[in-house]
């Protein structure tokens, strides 16, 4: 069975979670787990992360970017890039479903050899449902997205279970699991190259796939509201991208350090 199989028949029992009750109130570790940062609470601050140039890049590059996470109430939230809507929660609030929406990163072709001479990709947005399912084990999130932007058309789904690891005050730490699809339209624009792009004047497309991702985050206290937290993941292509012509390797690692300030 594909990820992809896999994902769709994770969805299709989910109209059977509306029965399940936790029978306490959400735990400081459940919390924990529904946040990029394991802080417990809203949080601001600002990171450098180190990540592939280009898809499949083995070359780095370095951004400095704002990390705001935070919840309003039951309404609302932005974790990291990502922000969305809850429209039906649950009676004891482990059950969510609702819209969201997080950016997609292009990149300028001339930031590789093997992107050289290609147009650049635009940045995008995803959009679309979202659900959380938070347990005593972890979080699961289960997301479908559209380009609502139109770069690519394309469409990305991903599934991915958080659980922490460490719950000190001072010391917390997740760990992230998650499998991502994305399909043929989507791939095409970020890892394939258009007959106008190539020496022979021929397409190279890129078909659908389903990538996996494992990591940690991770946070360390410093006085009464500053943290320090950090991060780290290692991403195994889908099959499609690693037989991409951009790409250089199968694994892509990302990292990010940074500081904040507890709300």
């Amino acid at each position: 069975m594909t990820p992809y199989k896999n994902l769709l028949l994770g969805a299709a029992f989910l109209p059977a979670l509306f029965t399940f009750k936790h029978a306490s109130a959400q735990s400081a570790a459940e919390k924990q787990a529904q946040q990029p940062v394991p802080s417990g609470s809203n949080f601001l601050g600002l990171g450098l992360g180190a990540m592939p140039k280009t898809p499949g890049s083995s070359d780095m590059r370095v951004l400095a970017l704002p990390v705001v996470q935070y919840s309003w109430g039951n309404v609302a939230y932005v974790t990291g890039l990502k922000a969305g809507v809850w429209g039906f929660n649950s009676d004891d609030r482990s059950l969510r479903i609702g819209l969201y929406a997080e950016p997609r990163f292009g990149y300028d072709a001339s930031d590789s050899p093997r992107t050289a001479g290609m147009a650049d990709r635009d940045f995008a947005i995803d959009a679309g449902p979202s659900v959380r399912w938070t347990t005593s084990a972890g979080v699961v999130n289960l997301d479908y997205g559209f380009d609502i932007t139109g770069r690519s058309g394309g469409q990305v789904a991903q599934l991915q279970f958080i659980r922490p690891l460490i719950t000190d005050s001072a010391f917390r730490l997740n760990g992230l699991l998650s499998t991502t699809w994305q399909n043929a339209a989507m791939n095409n624009y970020y890892w394939g190259k258009k007959a106008s792009e190539t020496v022979d004047g021929l397409a190279r497309n890129v078909g659908s796939g389903a990538g996996l991702s494992a990591g940690l985050t991770g946070l360390y206290a410093m006085g009464p509201t500053g943290a320090l937290f950090f991060g780290t993941s290692i991403n195994r292509l889908s099959d499609a991208q690693s037989n991409s012509p951009i790409a250089e390797r199968d694994y892509t690692y990302v990292v990010y350090l940074g500081y904040g300030w507890r709300l």
